[in-house]
């Protein structure tokens, strides 16, 4: 398999994974939303979405780099 189609699982892998937490996070601090632990629940997660979508921005970048350098 080649370097781009290996890439470009591993970055859908990524986005599926952040629209999972997400998820997860918004179910989370709805069922929450009436008592205190909801600030817990939701506060991180858009951080953790961050945080992977930077990690999958990386990776692509440097996917393309290597892509780019071996042509």
């Amino acid at each position: 398999m080649n370097t781009v189609k290996k890439s470009e699982i591993v970055v859908l892998v990524i986005a599926v994974l952040t629209f999972v937490v997400g998820v997860v996070g918004h179910l989370a601090a709805a069922s929450y939303a009436n008592s205190d632990a909801f600030g817990y629940i939701a506060a991180p997660t858009p951080l953790i979405v961050g945080l992977i979508a930077y990690v999958a921005y990386k990776y692509a970048q440097a996917a393309e780099q290597k892509s780019s350098s071996e042509h």
